[in-house]
C-alpha cells in the first residue's frame, strides 16, 4: 500500500504533530519526503526527532527505508497518466479535447482522495456545523462561486451564514463584527487573492476560526488557518481546474448535513413551505 493511502485511510493513529509532517508530505507527494529529515520538519513547522517519530510510526526503522519506499513509488508512477500529463505529453488530444478534459478530471479527482488526512476533513466539517460560530465563504475571481455554493447549501442546513461576495470595500466593512464566535471558509488557489488574504489574515487576528481550501502549493492563508484542504489544480488546459475543490465542497456538504441532520429538518421544512407559497421552483405552480 501507498505511503500515501495509509496516511489518508486512518490505519495509523497521527498526533497532532504528526498530523504536520502529513499534510506536509500529502501537499507536495512524494517531493516533499525526497529531501533530508531538517528540510521535511522546516516545511511542517516541527522539529527534526517529530519527523523521525512520524516515520517510525508509520512502520519504517529509518528514514533512509521511508524515503527508498516513496522512490519506488515514483518509478512505479513515471509511466502513468497522471505523470505524463504533468510532463506535458499527450497535450494534443487522442479522442478530442472532451474526453481529455474529462480524462484528467478523472485523474485529478482521484489524486485528491489521498491529499487530505481524514482527521482535517472531520474537523472543518465539525467546525462549519457548530451552531455556536456564524459561518464567512469567501473565495476569488473564480473561487469565489465555491464559496457561493457552500454558502447557498449551508445556509438551509443552519442559521448565521454569510456569503462575502460583495466589493472588497463590503469585505472590509464585515471584519467589523468578526471576532471569536466566527469561522471563515476561504477559498484561495494559486494567483492567491491579496483581498481575500487580507481578509483572513485580519479575521484570524480578531479571534475568527479559518479554514482554507486552496492547492498543493498553499496559500499565504494557510499560515493563520485552523484546517487545510488542499487539492490538485492542474489540468490540461491552461486554466486551472476547480473540480477537485467542487467535490471536496460536496463531500463537506454532506458531512455537514449528516452532522445536523436532526436540527437541520425543521428549518428545511419552514424554507420549503416559503418557497412553495412564493412559487419558486415549478413543482411549487402544480400543487
Amino acid at each position: 500500500m501507498e505511503i500515501r493511502s495509509r496516511l489518508t485511510d486512518g490505519s495509523v493513529a497521527l498526533t497532532r504533530a504528526d498530523l504536520k509532517v502529513a499534510r506536509t508530505l500529502l501537499s507536495n507527494y512524494p517531493t516533499a519526503g525526497l529531501n533530508t529529515v531538517a528540510h521535511l520538519a522546516t516545511a511542517a513547522g516541527v522539529s527534526n526527532p517529530t519527523v523521525v517519530r512520524f516515520v517510525s510510526r508509520m512502520g519504517f526503522e529509518s528514514y533512509a527505508d521511508f524515503q527508498k519506499v516513496l522512490l519506488d513509488e515514483v518509478q512505479e508512477r513515471m509511466s502513468s497518466p497522471l505523470s505524463m500529463l504533468d510532463a506535458g505529453k499527450g497535450t494534443q488530444p487522442r479522442d478530442g479535447i472532451y474526453q481529455e478534459v474529462l480524462h484528467a478530471g478523472a485523474l485529478a479527482l482521484e489524486a485528491a482522495m489521498t491529499m487530505v488526512p481524514p482527521a482535517d476533513f472531520e474537523a472543518a466539517a465539525a467546525l462549519a456545523a457548530d451552531p455556536g460560530l456564524r459561518v464567512h465563504c469567501l473565495g476569488g475571481r473564480f473561487s469565489g462561486y465555491l464559496a457561493g455554493m457552500l454558502w447557498s447549501h449551508l445556509r438551509q442546513l443552519r442559521p448565521d451564514c454569510y456569503w462575502l461576495n460583495g466589493s472588497r470595500s463590503d469585505q472590509v466593512d464585515a471584519l467589523l463584527d468578526l471576532g471569536k464566535r466566527d469561522l471563515v471558509i476561504a477559498y484561495d488557489f494559486r494567483r492567491y487573492q491579496i483581498d481575500t488574504i487580507h481578509f483572513a489574515r485580519t479575521a484570524a487576528a480578531q479571534g475568527a476560526r479559518i479554514v482554507l481550501f486552496t492547492d498543493r502549493w498553499k496559500s499565504p492563508i494557510v499560515q493563520q488557518a485552523d484546517v487545510v484542504l488542499t487539492a490538485p489544480v492542474e489540468g490540461p488546459s491552461p486554466f486551472d481546474t476547480m473540480l477537485p475543490a467542487v467535490a471536496q465542497t460536496e463531500a463537506l456538504i454532506a458531512a455537514i448535513t449528516a452532522r445536523l441532520a436532526k436540527s437541520s429538518r425543521g428549518r428545511i421544512k419552514r424554507m420549503e413551505a416559503l418557497r412553495r407559497t412564493s412559487s419558486i421552483t415549478e413543482d411549487s405552480l402544480a400543487e
